[in-house]
């Protein structure tokens, strides 16, 4: 999840800073818009994509991580899956999150009420296909949604200029309300995106520029349409979710209004947003290698000596007494506190028990296998497990840096074990699979051990 919030950020700052330096001076509002809008959408939606590339690999033992903790005779230790542990650091971020997105969802709701209260309760004049809504305070002209707020007494007498009321009129003719919310909403969700606030001063300024361009082609005197802005400009705010002439930068405005428009400059420019939305997705997407296992060598199943009947109540509590005698401070039995009297005394009761009461059991006891055969990798596949985000790697039992695969061929492998990991596993979310990889040496070492242990019984500890 950190990773894909990270990506968000980045890749909005990117379209935000192609939009600043490329596209914001060129007279193409319309296009500029939709940019603004449809980047702002892309830049959430490309982190979140995955193009997976097939690739078939030998076959494999497929081993799904479950819960449980073994130890082999040799006292080596194989965590598969471990207790559960309550991540503080995450559900402290999730508090603060949830709480910064409540009081800002309140602030915006209370806005928005306002500003609603103040069109149903105030007189209201039909003037084309909106409402002019005449308030008794003090305001300049601003819109929203289908009204257009203006002072009860300006608008008596008349000193309203037809100029800034067509400018107010353009913001709800063309629904640069619904594109204020829509920041709103976005900013509310990714508060914690610095770039968020760009995005919306890029877009009530292009706003701006579009209701200017609409006045100056509807009254053609640039100039005298300049004067009336330079005269109206004061510091007196609307609503934070309304159009309004005071909210953006006046010198962009009236540069804006003169600029020249070259139909091949903006063309160019309309053009290059392809290749920088390529190069988003190329950069900030997930690509991962599909496996397609051919002939899956299921794991073979353990059989363990069970009785029908079952142990006796007193060997039960028998056993527990053992095990009890050998857990920790955390309340789980280690191997170092069982003598090799206890453990010979536990796999006695253990094999008189029924299949039922050893499932119950925190010290169980499982046959060795016959030794894997060998399985060696292909250099295609130690490419593909370079991916830290898909694969953790082990090599002889000790997790490594996926980098460090640079260091090996494929041929310095004598056997390999590929582990899908549950939701609940410790590293489930770095990474989805886990490989296990024996050296030709390790593997030497574990056959021959495999071998001379094989049919005795090893001591399990299940938590």
């Amino acid at each position: 999840m950190t990773v894909y919030l990270i990506k968000i950020i980045v890749c909005s700052a990117l379209f935000a800073a192609f939009y600043k330096v490329i596209l914001e001076k060129e007279r193409m509002h319309r296009f500029n818009r939709f940019y603004l809008l449809g980047s702002l959408i892309f830049s959430s939606i490309v982190p979140s994509l995955t193009f997976t590339q097939e690739l078939q690999t030998l076959p494999i033992m497929e081993n799904v991580i479950t819960e449980s903790v073994f130890f082999s005779e040799a006292g080596n230790a194989h965590q598969i899956v471990v207790a559960n542990e309550t991540n503080y650091l995450l559900v402290i971020l999730l508090t603060i999150y949830v709480t910064i997105t409540t009081l800002l969802f309140l602030r915006f709701s209370i806005n928005l009420k306002t500003i609603l209260n103040k069109a149903w309760a105030n007189a209201t004049i039909p003037f084309k296909n909106v409402k002019l809504i005449l308030l008794d305070q003090s305001i300049r002209p601003h819109s929203f949604l289908g009204y257009i707020f203006l002072n009860a007494e300006d608008y008596r007498r008349g000193n309203i200029e037809q100029e800034i009321l067509f400018h107010e009129l353009v913001h709800v003719e063309q629904k640069h309300s619904w594109d204020i919310l829509f920041i709103e909403i976005v900013q509310i969700l990714f508060w914690f995106n610095p770039f968020i606030f760009l995005y919306r001063k890029a877009i009530m300024l292009n706003h701006e520029f579009l209701a200017d361009e609409a006045v100056i082609k509807e009254y053609t005197d640039v100039k005298a349409y300049q004067v009336l802005l330079l005269e109206k400009i004061s510091a007196q705010a609307g609503s934070f979710i309304t159009s309004q002439f005071n909210h953006s930068i006046t010198k962009k405005r009236l540069l804006m209004m003169t600029k020249t428009k070259s139909f091949r400059n903006s063309l160019c420019k309309q053009m290059a947003v392809v290749p920088l939305l390529g190069m988003a997705v190329l950069f900030f997407s997930t690509i991962t290698i599909a496996q397609e296992e051919t002939d899956d060598v299921q794991p073979k199943q353990i059989a363990v000596q069970s009785t029908t009947e079952g142990a006796t109540p007193a060997q039960l509590a028998e056993y527990s007494e053992i095990v009890n005698k050998a857990k920790n401070d955390k309340g789980r039995p280690t191997r170092s506190k069982i003598s090799e009297e206890d453990k010979e005394r536990l796999q006695y009761l253990y094999l008189l028990m029924s299949r039922e009461q050893q499932s119950q059991q925190m010290v169980m006891f499982m046959l060795f296998l016959a030794p894997m055969e060998k399985s060696i990798p292909t250099e295609q596949q130690i490419q593909s497990w370079k991916d830290a985000k898909m694969y953790g790697v082990w090599i002889d039992e000790k997790q490594i840096s996926n980098t460090e695969l640079d260091k090996y061929t494929n041929t310095d492998f004598a056997h390999l074990h590929i582990s899908k990991l549950e939701k609940n596993a410790k590293n489930y979310g770095k990474h989805f699979y886990q490989v296990n990889l024996m050296t030709n040496a390790h593997y030497a070492a574990y056959y021959k051990r495999q071998l001379k242990n094989q049919g005795k019984y090893m001591m399990v500890f299940s938590y």
